[in-house]
């Protein structure tokens, strides 16, 4: 029992959570994130949930501050059982673990058990553990929580528990991304935050409502009630370029009015340690994230992508380039197919970084150059409007998957880009049967020229006009709204 209290104080104390070192760092820190996924675990019912994500974004936080919601309610403080499954050997090691924790409870605890096994992926094949327990019933009046940060590894495991995740409603596998746009002016603005809930602008059903009218070439009163605020949103909006959604990157820019390289560092450092464990060469990822970096919001094939590098083969580019998007670092799109209305995967990709703070740490790194700094230059030349491109990606997958949350999503099926001889299109996305074009124009100002594409791929019978995200621009031109990225953003 000493051997397991080490990593669960609260069987001896309840207040002990409160010491705790993720809870410690969360309660002093500037940038107190509250995920709305926080929100989407039915704690009362048999499940094994996962909960997947990139390094630094919080998931270990997250449980702790799910715990610490336990023992406040008054949940039995044994019943609860957490641990980092670093040196945990194997699926027999990790069976032994949770039946040494049922044992001792099951003799005079009563009531619903709750496991946390943080970082499950460094146990190989956990899987089975967690069917053996499921099989023999020892998971009966149990909800599970398992974390992981690498996205293949720990779907492909989860896969392989087809009829034992349990009796939940809903996605039982979720993934904590970094904060949106609309989280971060959450989390850094309490009267902003008031703002979006008193517009019930955290409900996906509004958001969703509003960009189905902004997409039929309408602009709602909700949108001009929100762009009242356009100094403070474009303000952070410049600052959230910089941080990202990372926390530590938003206390340290609080805190110290930059990001400290160290920050920068420590991501870099454990980022690459997660991918050189799938037997990867660091000297090629540096090549590969440079190419990326080099091209981005260009089209590519995987050839391009090798040109310059070392790298003999185009299909050693194409591994490294999927080992980086199940790290939640990168995500490829490919060109959209208006008949088949499917991804044309033999066509040429674009490739887009899925966090401001991420893009400039890795841009850092291969550069060999501080990498705050760079982050500045980087965003006072041309490369702010490719960076932006990225971010309305990641977006898009998020509000994409809200409409269909299923755990087999997969965003290369919904979000696209479109290309014809003389046209082009930065984003379509599906909605329901129909889908939609989007055209990031980061300026004040365009020409019909500039947005050719968008009319050329509207269908006439088609309820969705397409949208064009500019930098301070809301208007309706010919029936395509055109919308700043911070307010489009904050709506999806």
């Amino acid at each position: 029992m000493s051997s397991l209290m080490i990593q669960n104080p609260w069987w001896r104390d309840a207040e002990s959570i409160q010491s705790d070192m993720h809870i410690m760092e969360y309660t002093g820190s500037s940038a107190k994130w509250n995920p709305r996924i926080r929100h989407f675990f039915d704690m009362n019912t048999d499940s094994v949930y996962t909960l997947r994500g990139p390094r630094q974004v919080g998931k270990s936080t997250l449980m702790k501050l799910i715990i610490r919601d336990l023992l406040m309610e008054g949940i039995d403080p044994r019943n609860i059982f957490y641990w980092t499954c670093d040196l945990v050997e194997g699926p027999k090691s990790l069976v032994e673990l949770i039946e040494s924790f049922l044992d001792l409870i099951g003799r005079r605890r009563e009531g619903r058990r709750y496991i946390f096994l943080d970082e499950i992926s460094a146990v190989k094949e956990w899987q089975r553990g967690v069917k053996h327990l499921y099989d023999t019933g020892r998971l009966v009046n149990t909800t599970m929580i398992l974390t992981g940060s690498h996205s293949l590894d720990i779907r492909r495991a989860a896969e392989r528990l087809p009829g034992r995740r349990g009796k939940v409603s809903g996605p039982v596998d979720k993934v904590l991304l970094p904060m949106k746009f609309a989280e971060y002016i959450e989390t850094r603005d309490k009267e902003m935050a008031e703002l979006f809930s008193s517009l019930d602008l955290l409900r996906f059903e509004t958001r969703m409502k509003i960009i189905e009218e902004v997409s039929r070439g309408l602009i709602p009163p909700i949108v001009r009630e929100v762009e009242l605020y356009s100094k403070e949103l474009s303000r952070y909006f410049e600052e959230y370029l910089l941080t990202g959604g990372i926390p530590k990157a938003l206390d340290d820019y609080q805190k110290y009015g930059e990001i400290r390289q160290e920050t920068y560092s420590f991501y870099v450092r454990v980022t690459i340690g997660d991918i050189l464990r799938w037997n990867k060469r660091e000297i090629y990822l540096t090549q590969i994230v440079r190419r990326i970096i080099e091209t981005l919001s260009s089209r590519v094939s995987w050839r391009s992508l090798k040109r310059d590098t070392d790298i003999g083969h185009v299909n050693t580019v194409a591994e490294y380039v999927d080992v980086l998007r199940s790290s939640f670092v990168l995500c490829p799109l490919y060109a959209f197919d208006p008949n088949r209305k499917e991804p044309i995967y033999g066509k040429e990709k674009k490739v887009h970084f899925l966090d401001p703070f991420i893009f400039h740490a890795l841009r850092g790194w291969v550069n060999q150059a501080p990498s705050y700094q760079g982050a500045l230059n980087y965003l006072s030349g041309e490369g702010k409007p490719k960076l932006i491109e990225c971010v309305v990606c990641d977006h898009l997958i998020r509000f994409v998957y809200n409409l269909m949350p299923i755990d087999d999503f997969e965003p290369t099926r919904n979000v696209m880009y479109w290309r014809s001889k003389r046209n082009e299109v930065d984003f379509i996305i599906k909605m329901g049967e129909e889908y939609l074009p989007l055209e990031v124009k980061y300026s004040s100002s365009f020409s019909r020229r500039d947005i050719n594409g968008v009319y050329a791929l509207t269908r006439k019978n088609s309820p969705y006009k397409g949208i064009i995200i500019t930098r301070d621009l809301l208007d309706n031109e010919k029936g395509v709204v055109a919308i700043p990225a911070f307010l489009f953003l904050i709506l999806i």
